[in-house]
């Protein structure tokens, strides 16, 4: 399975307002690592129940299915193939989108992670926050977190490590009203990896809410001949 699908499983997964029965939108990821470029265009549709179906369309057709309890299938439609996960850290209860979605993103899911805040600054309009663990780990490859806000709204997020290296950094913008809360229609990430760091912009578009939200693949169902890859 490629890096970016399998990147892209925790970034699309996402709950959402309780007043949100079903939301579907458009979704591209351009990805750009060692110099080469990849886009991925697909479709995302979820339920208030947890269940989520994400449909890449683009450069070939992958479903991903994956629920709040983490468990994830990822079926390969040209092959009959499915692949399958059961981790937490899949649950679409548990990603970053799920906090804006959810108006929670005063801590960006972190106490849940065990950070707790140690500072906070303000620089012009920008509100700062800091975070560090609250039992120390050296297990841990994120040891401290930085989250900048603009009004209530997060703009940037940074993981570092023990040395205070920057791992990861996440930008927010192009926010828009949905059911009332503001989510982030693009996002930027930058994954540092030794030399080398692999950049990801996403934009989602096209919101479709409730009742206009209609499409077979909220109800998709994987084939019950499909072969499983280990």
């Amino acid at each position: 399975m490629p890096f970016l699908f399998l990147l892209l499983i925790t970034s699309f997964l996402a709950t959402a307002p309780a007043s949100l029965e079903r939301l579907s939108a458009t979704v591209t990821t351009r990805q750009v690592q060692q110099g080469k470029s990849v886009t991925v265009r697909g479709e995302v549709f979820y339920q208030r129940n947890g269940n989520m179906v994400t449909h890449f369309t683009f450069p070939r057709e992958v479903v991903i299915l994956a629920n709040k309890l983490g468990e994830t299938r990822i079926y390969d439609p040209r092959r009959n193939a499915v692949i399958r996960y059961q981790s937490e850290a899949f649950s679409t209860q548990t990603t970053q989108l799920a906090f804006f979605l959810n108006g929670t993103t005063s801590d960006m899911g972190l106490i849940g992670l065990g950070f707790v805040q140690d500072k906070t600054t303000n620089e012009g309009k920008l509100l700062v926050t800091e975070w560090r663990l609250k039992t120390p780990s050296k297990k841990n490859p994120v040891q401290r977190v930085k989250i900048v806000y603009d009004r209530a709204n997060p703009i940037y997020i940074h993981y570092a490590d023990a040395t205070g290296k920057i791992i990861r950094k996440v930008f927010y913008y192009g926010y828009q009203p949905i059911e009332g809360r503001p989510f982030p229609a693009t996002t930027t990430e930058i994954v540092y990896q030794n030399r080398d760091s692999t950049v990801s912009k996403t934009v989602y578009a096209d919101f479709k809410l409730n009742q206009a939200a209609t499409s077979p693949y909220f109800e998709y169902t994987i084939p019950a001949n499909a072969k499983t890859d280990r």
